[in-house]
């Protein structure tokens, strides 16, 4: 993905502004603004104090910065009156949310209301999120082969149950179904695309701009995952266009 939005903004006019919710200490956020040599500005955003420290650890990044705090307490009143994160007054090309919502409650309606405020009319919204499967059995199924099949490489059974226990119990909770998140898209986008699968965890693709969105999926590579993780052709289209029901009006409260 990283590299996409790389030969993505490399291929557009102007400075493209990207903003992550839920990449932990903002590793990809900081290497694109690096890598792009000033065609990216970047804004990270978690409310943990050890992902802020990791960020400044060696310094100031060039054309990334960091928010500390949650996602919503990033409003656009917040950006306004903010002297350095005024620059993103203006909106954001690039949305990516990891993982952040499901941290947080399943309301996916309200939070992407929140967050797309903040999104450019053209912009590109981005998901990453860990879906609940419609037959919960096929659901444990893909998390019996995730822990059994990779975790297990790397992680002793203890850390992949004390992970569990956590952090996975709340995750599991605010978790939506495919169906459900593809509902709540169309009140916001025309058009949305399934891009990415392992196991439970989907990366969707969502944009009111047909030609900047084409323009993103031609610059994604091959995934690197193997096939036996892989349960859909991608990528797709999650929903017909004809069935997109945008909002006629805004509302920021949570």
């Amino acid at each position: 993905m990283g590299s996409a939005i790389l030969r993505y903004a490399r291929a557009r006019k102007g400075r493209l502004k990207l903003y992550t919710l839920g990449t932990a200490e903002g590793t990809m956020a900081r290497v694109i603004g690096e890598l792009g040599n000033g065609r990216i500005e970047t804004l990270s955003c978690s409310p943990n104090v050890e992902n802020l420290r990791s960020f400044y650890a060696y310094g100031v990044p060039p054309h990334a910065m960091f928010f500390h705090g949650p996602f919503h307490h990033l409003t656009s009143q917040r950006i306004q009156e903010d002297v350095e994160l005024r620059k993103f007054g203006g909106g954001f090309d690039i949305i990516l949310e990891d993982t952040t919502f499901q941290m947080y409650s399943s309301n996916r309606f309200d939070q992407i209301r929140f967050v797309e405020q903040h999104l450019k009319t053209n912009g590109l919204f981005m998901f990453v999120e860990k879906f609940r499967h419609e037959d919960d059995e096929e659901y444990r199924r893909r998390e019996r082969q995730k822990d059994h099949s990779f975790k297990a490489r790397f992680f002793s059974a203890s850390d992949i149950r004390a992970k569990e226990e956590t952090v996975l119990t709340r995750m599991d909770r605010n978790e939506v179904t495919l169906s459900k998140m593809s509902e709540t898209l169309r009140r916001f986008f025309v058009h949305s695309f399934v891009t990415w699968n392992s196991g439970n965890f989907y990366t969707l693709v969502s944009s009111n701009s047909q030609e900047n969105l084409d323009l993103f999926l031609s610059k994604l590579s091959p995934p690197a995952i193997p096939a036996e993780y892989v349960y859909a052709d991608l990528p797709y289209r999650l929903y017909p266009e004809s069935e997109a029901r945008r909002l006629s009006g805004r509302s920021w409260t949570l």
